[in-house]
């Protein structure tokens, strides 16, 4: 019994001296990685525990172990990607309330819009808008080469 202690409490050790040196000094794991560890860890008790009840506990710590790890990566980096679009989500957000509202850059969906209707010429004291931007349909003076707002350059108007 003491002999099964001690294997039990070094094999414990070992696992997480293995698993404290998989992390790096520049950011940790990732969270796929995360997952997959606690899902291997996690699916290899089961699998120890399923595996002895039909008397091969060595074959179902295995099969947990790989079937917990390949889960745990994949709920991973689901979550990862839930992030990373959250975030775009907010960046997209940030960049609508920092400009005003007919000068916000808009996603762009598909095909380019509609260049803009015949337009009558201005009246007295306004500058008269010769180059748009195709993505957004915005029109602005000549003196400009690229959309002051996306950066993007800017057609003639025909």
């Amino acid at each position: 019994m003491k002999m099964r202690i001690l294997k039990l409490g070094t094999w414990a050790v070992m696992m997480t001296v293995i698993f404290a040196g998989c992390a790096t000094e520049t950011g940790g794991l990732s969270e796929r990685e995360t997952g997959a560890l606690l899902g291997g860890g996690t699916g290899a008790g089961l699998g120890a525990i399923i595996g002895s009840q039909s008397g091969h506990t060595g074959a179902g710590t295995a099969i947990g172990a790989g079937a917990g790890a390949l889960a745990g990566a994949l709920i991973g980096e689901s979550a990862r990607r839930q992030k990373e679009q959250t975030k775009k989500e907010i960046r997209q957000e940030m960049m609508q309330q920092q400009y005003q509202g007919q000068y916000a850059p808009q996603p762009y969906y598909g095909a380019p819009q509609q260049q803009p209707a015949y337009q009558p010429p201005p009246a007295q004291g306004q500058e008269v808008h010769t180059k748009y931007n195709p993505r957004t349909g915005q029109t602005f003076p000549d003196r400009y080469k690229y959309d002051p707002n996306t950066g993007e350059e800017l057609q003639p108007l025909r």
